[in-house]
């Protein structure tokens, strides 16, 4: 491959981290932004499923800004501060990597709230509560942090924050079956379980009550949220188990440029997993959709209401102070 074809591979993967990160960063903070919103108001703050989403789309946040910002600014020659480069790339590999996987596992715990609240059961019900899914959250963010604290040990950087990467060929490898398990394989795995065997009671289970309406929308976003998660994360998955494969093959330079330029567009597909949940929640749950008009009309409601209230009190206050010509007669009579 000549070095102007390698030049070109350089030059399209700089662009499009550029403009791709600006992207998600857009849509992700948007759409994560509003899933906050509507997942805390009174109507679904109540039910455990909508606090693991709501965790998610923080998880979601974190690992946005620390993944696709980061890549942005450096296509634009916007570096750390000097001597600041080894703190800020061990953090920001820390953050993005257990944001990732917190925001799956959450995904993952979800879907045992559902396979949990569709039960026949009443003690497997019991899981189904809004204080199990706190206690639970922080045992997964408890876990995950163990996990990845490996980052400030395993990677480096320069001065400048131009670089951040392994520092061995065992942390590199390590890495890769750290990312492998506990985001590209047993994530997906445990969704695909729960989110069955949660699909199997809800076909079963009768349904004759008012209060499980809201509840299914909610199966019903959760199972939209996992098949996009099983189909963007297949292709870092895939990408990580060749890279073990190849770890002990001798390669050119040409190949290594090449298989960089297709693991930035497999960790880019990695990363639209943290922005798109809003977009499919709101196409597919009709409780979604009216929760976010009712949260974007809440402003114009108010203001609505205002007008009647001041016209009533105008009303209410020449009813009751007399006219001039009213006190005047009032005034003879007394005279």
């Amino acid at each position: 491959m000549s070095s102007s074809v390698i030049l070109d591979l350089s030059f399209i993967q700089n662009q499009f981290t550029r403009y791709m990160s600006f992207v998600l960063l857009i849509s992700g903070t948007i759409g994560n932004i509003l899933n906050c919103l509507i997942f805390t108001r009174s109507s679904l703050r109540t039910k455990s499923c909508s606090i693991y989403f709501l965790a998610t789309s923080i998880a979601n946040l974190i690992a946005l800004y620390f993944s696709c910002l980061t890549r942005s600014l450096i296509t634009f020659g916007i570096y750390t501060a000097p001597n600041q480069g080894f703190i800020y790339c061990k953090a920001r590999t820390f953050l993005t990597y257990m944001a990732l996987s917190a925001s799956s596992w959450f995904i993952v715990a979800a879907c045992v709230d559902r396979y949990a609240s569709s039960s026949t059961s009443v003690r497997i019900r019991s899981f189904s509560q809004v204080k199990v899914s706190q206690r639970t959250i922080c045992v997964i963010f408890i876990i995950l942090c163990f996990i990845w604290v490996q980052m400030f040990v395993c990677f480096n950087g320069n001065s400048e924050g131009t670089t951040c990467s392994p520092v061995s060929q065992f942390c590199n490898t390590f890495n890769t079956y750290s990312l492998l398990i506990f985001y590209g394989l047993l994530p997906p795995m445990c969704m695909f379980l729960f989110g069955w065997m949660t699909i199997q009671h809800v076909r079963h289970r009768p349904i004759n009550r008012a209060i499980n309406i809201k509840d299914r929308q909610l199966t019903v976003m959760l199972i939209v949220q996992v098949l996009l998660f099983q189909i963007l994360s297949l292709p870092i998955s895939i990408q990580r188990i060749y890279a073990l494969i190849t770890t002990n093959e001798s390669k050119s330079v040409n190949r290594i440029q090449i298989e960089n330029f297709i693991l930035q567009f497999v960790n880019y597909a990695a990363f639209m997993n943290t922005t798109t949940s809003f977009y499919m929640f709101t196409l597919t749950s009709p409780l979604f959709r009216k929760e976010l008009k009712s949260l974007l009309c809440f402003s114009n409601r108010q203001r609505v209401n205002i007008a009647p209230i001041q016209i009533t009190q105008q009303r209410i206050q020449r009813n009751t102070i007399p006219s001039r010509r009213q006190q005047q007669q009032q005034a003879i009579k007394d005279a």
